[in-house]
């Protein structure tokens, strides 16, 4: 059983949905009712808090009794909803607390076993035995690798985590996507700014490059761009964005992206603001190194044939047709019209026929 210290030690460590915590004052503010918007002050900045909080408050109470068999995906059941709520209340999102071990609560597990059990991407689970159960009712240990202050993203590469922190405690933690490192093209539709959209072929190299980055813009709802089909986008590097997608695997598998689970993105594009810092960590150098370090640009597919190059082709080639068609006519009329000039001279052959029986009658 842990001690009342160590409880209040996970609680501090922890932020939740109803509240932002204050390392100074040892409080929570707690956020207004659902349909209204709020902010508090910490450290003298204003900080926007979510309308509809996706976590709840730090739990205060240990999780119960120790789980006797493994938890899989799949499994219904108290358990799992003893699962789910003890996920929430470290700050990863499993979605509904409804006892149902579905793909959402998979997703968080997977972000606990790469963040706090260090266990490589390619050898994670999914699976919550009841040694790592154990360790679930124990403080995390996440802290940020930078403290910049206010609200900040880590995104860590070869783990395929994402950690959002607000002043240095834990915001929320999630599993994602990004570049898959390797070239592709494709067809793709674009939403250009004036509300049309656009057909291109293009192709790229699905990087998502490790750096120093600040959000620049948001775009509610869905948006089609170079690099696929993007819910909630926030970009933060030229095209590159954190987005929802109904895809997110337990790989790298994007365009350049960081593609989040749909029930974060939901609300994850409302906790964060323009201008808040975002680190990229690549598992090669820091992100001071790159600073901020563009992403690779696209460029056209040599392949690609526009679909409305092919139908004005046909339109073009019917006319064409058509034309020669019509001339054609007029010329075999004027073949003809020697021809009619011939009979005539052929008529004119004929009257010394006439002329022989006149001849003939004064003989008679």
């Amino acid at each position: 059983m842990l001690s009342r210290r160590s409880l209040l030690f996970a609680g501090a460590a922890i932020v939740g949905t109803l509240g932002i915590w204050s390392r100074s004052s040892g409080s929570s503010s707690t956020t207004a009712p659902a349909d209204s918007s709020t902010s508090t002050t910490t450290g003298g900045q204003l900080i926007q808090t979510s309308t509809e909080p996706p976590l709840v408050p730090p739990s205060t109470t240990v999780a119960g009794a120790a789980i006797e068999s493994d938890l899989v995906h799949d499994m219904v059941g108290p358990e799992v909803e003893r699962l789910q709520t003890r996920l929430r209340d470290h700050g990863f999102d499993p979605g509904p607390i409804d006892g149902e071990f579905g793909g959402s609560t998979e997703r968080s597990v997977w972000a606990f076993e790469k963040l706090v059990l260090g266990t490589p991407r390619e050898e994670m689970q999914g699976v919550v035995t009841p040694e790592i159960w154990d360790r679930m009712n124990q403080p995390t240990g996440v802290t940020p690798r930078r403290t910049p202050g206010g609200m900040h993203l880590e995104i860590y590469l070869p783990e395929q985590v994402a950690v959002l922190f607000v002043e240095g405690a834990v915001r929320l933690i999630s599993h994602v996507s990004s570049g898959s490192e390797i070239q592709w093209c494709d067809e793709v539709l674009i939403d250009n700014d004036d509300d049309t959209q656009t057909t291109k072929g293009i192709c790229g190299d699905a990087v998502t490059p490790g750096g120093v980055y600040h959000f620049e813009r948001k775009i509610d709802g869905w948006r089609n761009g170079k690099l696929g089909r993007l819910y909630k986008p926030v970009y933060f590097n030229y095209g590159i964005a954190i987005h929802g997608a109904g895809n997110v695997p337990s790989y790298p598998a994007s365009h350049g992206c960081v593609r989040f689970p749909m029930h974060i993105a939901e609300y994850l594009q409302d906790l964060v603001s323009v201008g808040n810092p975002v680190y990229v960590w690549d598992g090669v150098e820091e992100p001071e190194v790159y600073g901020a370090q563009p992403m690779t640009f696209d460029w056209p597919d040599p392949d690609w044939v526009p679909p409305s190059t092919t139908t004005t082709s046909t339109t073009t080639t019917s006319p064409s047709t058509t034309v020669p068609s019509t001339s054609t006519p007029p010329t075999t009329h004027a073949t003809q019209v020697p021809d009619t000039t011939i009979l005539p001279s052929t008529t004119t052959t004929l009257p010394p026929a006439p002329s022989t029986t006149t001849t003939t009658l004064p003989s008679v």
